[in-house]
């Protein structure tokens, strides 16, 4: 047996022991609170700093707030007032960009937005839209009779933008919709005015935006049809006050003859053929289509049709006169002219050398008789080796004739070649179109 002596020594030895172990696994728990509070103190540093970069970006974003104005300008045409030529359209494209600032800025007022900027973006085809304004007598007849509106508009204010989306259909629209992407998450991008609800392809681009109307504003104007569809999306809807026209664009005869009467003419002196004393009292010109066989327009052509091979009368001898500037109102040197030149052979076979060339008509304007009967270009004889190969090509695909020889085809399910065909079958295509 052991004395109790080494006994209680054993035990204190145990107890020491005990304490020991203990102590140890205390520092060990320490150890893991130091790397804990490290990683934490880590994170946090992180986390601060990301905040102070994310205050910095957030101040620099309300640094420069704007209000955006998207346009569809083929659909959201501006008012008359401001559009012409010349000069007159270049003061008329300041005033006309003056005018729509100054109401999208009082429209921002409303809103508790006075602080921001405006940016204006307008997309139209500037051929197209000249095309239609022109009929309606508004600018002239040129290609791009709009580009001097369109020069005051751009250079009145640094923010506006009237831009050319080019002539093919959906460029416009493809234009808004990259431009409305851009800017609907845009954090400087405080509101956006949209004009363009007279076409409903727009609808679901704004869908996302249902009922955020302290983004979003409608523009609406009376001179187009505001679709429904945009009525429910649950979005402002604005009209801004002596921006855009107040009626549609119209297309009438009066406003046709208006340009014909101001502009310049080509005035090819001609007169009637005369048939057994009773064709030449009718006040119709005779068509010289008709005696070829070639005459496009039927019994819906404006001119006489009168079979000239069986006539028993022969026009006299004759020269036109060459092409003038003016109204139409000056007398023939010969009283007894006619379109035909020679002898019998001129009633079957007019007298195509005497029409104008086509460098010699003004670009915009077309050439007129005396009557005021549209005169074609005189158009070169092709060569029958160009002939030949447009007739093998067009053996494959017809061509269209508006695309290959105007660069322009309104129908978009055209059935006809749209490739570009070479320069020196243009004369042959022209031919066999007019034939």
């Amino acid at each position: 047996m052991l004395p109790d002596e080494t006994i209680n020594r054993a035990a204190d030895k145990l107890a020491a022991y005990r304490s020991n172990d203990a102590l140890s696994e205390i520092l060990d728990q320490y150890q893991v609170l130091i790397e804990n509070y490290r990683r934490l103190k880590s994170d946090y540093e992180e986390e601060r700093e990301g905040r102070e970069r994310y205050k910095q970006l957030a101040r620099g974003q309300e640094r420069n707030p704007f209000a955006l104005v998207v346009i569809d300008g083929d659909g959201y045409v501006f008012d008359e007032r401001f559009v012409g030529v010349g000069e007159e359209g270049e003061e008329g494209g300041s005033r006309a960009v003056k005018q729509l600032i100054d109401s999208v800025k009082s429209s921002l007022r409303r809103k508790g937005l006075e602080s921001c900027e405006v940016m204006v973006r307008v997309y139209a085809n500037l051929v197209g839209l000249s095309k239609s304004l022109c009929k309606n007598g508004l600018c002239g007849a040129e290609k791009r009779s709009l580009s001097s509106f369109v020069a005051g508009f751009n250079r009145s204010y640094g923010l506006a933008d009237f831009v050319d989306a080019g002539e093919l259909k959906e460029n416009a629209d493809f234009k808004l919709k990259a431009i409305l992407r851009l800017y609907a998450e845009n954090a400087q991008c405080k509101h956006i005015y949209f004009a363009a609800c007279h076409d409903v392809g727009y609808v679901s681009d704004l869908t996302p935006y249902r009922g955020n109307q302290d983004r979003f504003t409608l523009i609406r104007t009376p001179s187009l049809l505001f679709h429904k569809e945009f009525e429910k999306l649950g979005i402002n809807i604005e009209e801004l006050h002596g921006v855009f026209r107040q009626t549609p664009l119209t297309y009438t005869a009066s406003s046709q003859s208006k340009r014909n009467n101001s502009s310049i003419k080509l005035n090819l002196a001609s007169k009637n053929l005369s048939n057994g004393g009773t064709a030449s009292n009718d006040g119709n010109a005779v068509c010289q289509f008709y005696s070829l066989g070639k005459c496009r327009y039927g019994n819906s052509c404006r001119l006489a049709h009168i079979d000239t091979k069986t006539s028993s009368h022969t026009s006299q001898n004759s020269t036109p006169s060459p092409p003038s500037i003016g109204d139409g109102s000056r007398p023939d040197k010969n009283p007894n002219s006619d379109w035909g030149r020679g002898s019998s052979n001129s009633l079957s076979k007019p007298n195509i050398e005497s029409l104008p060339k086509r460098e010699d008509i003004p670009e915009g304007f077309v050439a007129i008789n005396h009557v005021d009967d549209r005169l074609d270009a005189l158009l070169p004889t092709p060569s029958a080796d160009s002939i030949k190969r447009l007739r093998a090509l067009s053996a494959e695909k017809r061509f269209c004739n508006n695309k290959q020889l105007f660069d322009a085809c309104d129908n978009d399910d055209c059935e006809y070649e749209h490739n570009p065909i070479a320069e020196e079958l243009k004369p042959a295509l022209e031919c066999l179109a007019r034939s």
